[in-house]
């Protein structure tokens, strides 16, 4: 694997020197930089757009916590477990469903605003494979917007936290296991960002296929930075496809939260008949793997581009879900008097990198939190709603360890250097991008098998020969250096898991196999680069700011 992506010294490139750096802008990543912050931490916030742009954003369904009068941590767990199909981590698992509450009531305290009764207590929603109503939710489905707006206001108005939007990190910096910063395009300039802890949070990797319901940044940025420099990556055949986005022609694939599911709409197929419950206990609540693919057989039988979701018996369906029904209405479709077209969708990665209970990784000084992270939670399968639980208690674990880590200054006697890069064949970079999309749609998506993902392979091993040994110069050229990583480390999962588990389904092994109940973890080996100069030399290269 290359090892760096664009020619650099950092001897003479414009320097930034922080305690922390966290890249993200996501619920993980804020909530890392503003629980740092508050307890004294000195934060650089690397961001590559803007600090409003992220999957939290779009998150419609709410968060998952036991808030239930008829509920509580262990039934939360047990629905955790369940839908993870024997690969959470129970351990982990119960940290999460048991620490979560405090850390929504801290989000509540600190300015988000979430539905109430009449009583003032939280109004709580039910979504797949959830036995009970525990979804905390705002303005009906806009959840992750107000997240978002409540965790970004805490961050700009933190005197401890500088931020740097339009900051693409490109490569980590390492040396004997450990990470002391990473380079950067920043605006079309080329950076180096010194750190003693460096946490990443940069998201999920949907943008990997054709149709998702992910932003354009997507694209596996942090787990192929950190596969690159050494860090473990682990479960990374496991991509959650949401069963239900909009399926209009030349409309983008917007998500139809879970949550109207859980109000009780229907799945029907193009006959206008419902068919989960004939295939599952829990019809359309069934756990989201087995909706997608469900679904994904009826289209297959019907050779349709989609099937229907029925909400017209939903009583106020469009009060419910205002943000869906204006969506829906815009492109022609009134929630409450038409059936809505959907399908499948990437939408969430289960793997990432590998980190303990406290988001640390293999490599000293550097943490992974939020959907960049392979925690152990998820397991084959994220329960609904226990993604943005996840990145409001590991943001604030990763939080809390740094500030019991004692580590010495990122040494400012060492410099990294990589000038041997040729150029890049920019003609082809779009073009590569849309095929490396198509090549996963085809052959790694809802359903596998041994033949489809070996010629997906040597498809995709193929289109990233042409781009070995080459520099990129531009956002557009790393998304596809980092598409092209994270696609061979899927490929290369999904053809050792000779089973079907969860998200990942494999029709030449259609059953579970106990052989295969563990975990798998992938590390390259890297050769550390970084060489020693005089401490005078990197001072007079280096522009510092003060936080």
């Amino acid at each position: 694997m290359q090892r760096y992506l664009m020619n650099f010294n950092t001897r003479n490139m414009e320097t930034r020197t922080t305690e922390c750096l966290v890249v993200g802008s996501g619920v993980a990543g804020l909530t890392a930089a503003v629980r740092l912050a508050r307890r004294g931490h000195h934060v650089l916030l690397a961001v590559r757009d803007t600090l409003s742009d992220s999957n939290t954003a779009k998150a419609q369904g709410g968060i998952a916590a036991a808030f239930g009068k008829d509920d509580n941590p262990a039934l939360h767990l047990q629905d955790t477990l369940t839908a993870g199909a024997g690969l959470s981590d129970e351990a982990v698992s119960h940290l999460v469903v048991t620490e979560g509450p405090d850390d929504i009531r801290w989000l509540a305290d600190n300015g988000a605003e979430f539905d109430r009764t009449a009583d003032g207590s939280l109004a709580l929603g039910r979504e797949g494979c959830h036995s009970r109503h525990r979804i905390v939710h705002s303005h009906g489905d806009a959840t992750g917007a107000e997240v978002a707006r409540a965790l970004n206001v805490l961050a700009a108005t933190e005197p401890n936290i500088r931020t740097l939007e339009g900051c693409y990190i490109v490569d980590l910096l390492t040396h004997e296991g450990r990470c002391y910063g990473a380079t950067a395009l920043w605006h079309g300039r080329k950076i180096c960002l010194r750190a003693q802890h460096i946490v990443l949070a940069t998201g999920g990797l949907g943008r990997l296929f054709l149709h998702t319901t992910n932003p354009e940044g997507a694209t596996g940025s942090g787990a192929a930075l950190a596969a690159r420099a050494g860090a473990a990556l682990a479960d990374m055949e496991f991509v959650q496809f949401h069963p239900t986005a909009l399926a209009l022609s030349g409309c983008p694939n917007f998500l139809i939260s879970e949550a109207v599911r859980g109000a009780g709409a229907h799945l029907l197929n193009l006959d206008g008949k419902r068919f989960m419950p004939a295939l599952h206990p829990m019809a359309e609540l069934a756990p989201r793997d087995v909706v997608a693919r469900c679904i994904f057989q009826e289209m297959t039988k019907a050779n349709a581009t989609h099937i229907w979701l029925d909400a017209r018996h939903i009583k106020d369906a469009a009060k419910l879900f205002p943000m869906i029904a204006a969506t829906c209405r815009e492109y022609g479709v009134d929630i409450e008097k038409d059936l809505i077209p959907i399908a499948p969708a990437a939408h969430y990665m289960m793997g990432g990198i590998e980190t303990d209970t406290w988001g640390r990784t293999n490599l000293k000084g550097l943490y992974a939190c939020g959907e960049a992270a392979c925690t152990g939670l998820q397991g084959a399968n994220r329960l609904a709603s226990n993604s943005l639980l996840e990145g409001l208690v590991f943001g604030r674990r990763v939080a809390t360890i740094i500030g019991k880590t004692r580590l010495s200054q990122a040494d400012s006697g060492l410099y990294w250097q990589e000038e041997s890069l040729a150029e890049t064949p920019l003609e082809l970079v779009a073009e590569d991008s849309s095929l490396s999309q198509q090549i996963m749609s085809r052959y790694l998506g809802i359903t596998r098998n041994a033949t489809e993902l070996a010629c997906g392979e040597e498809k995709l091993r193929n289109l990233a020969k042409r781009y070995e040994g080459c520099a990129a110069h531009t956002p557009e050229e790393l998304d596809l250096r980092a598409r092209l990583t994270c696609d061979l480390l899927i490929v290369k999962a999904a053809l050792r898991r000779q089973e079907s588990r969860g998200a990942h389904y494999r029709s030449d092994f259609p059953e579970k196999d106990d052989a295969y109940r563990k975990h798998f973890s992938d590390k390259w080996q890297v050769y550390d680069d970084a060489k020693n100069i005089n401490d005078e030399k990197i001072a007079a290269a280096s522009i510092g700011f003060a936080l």
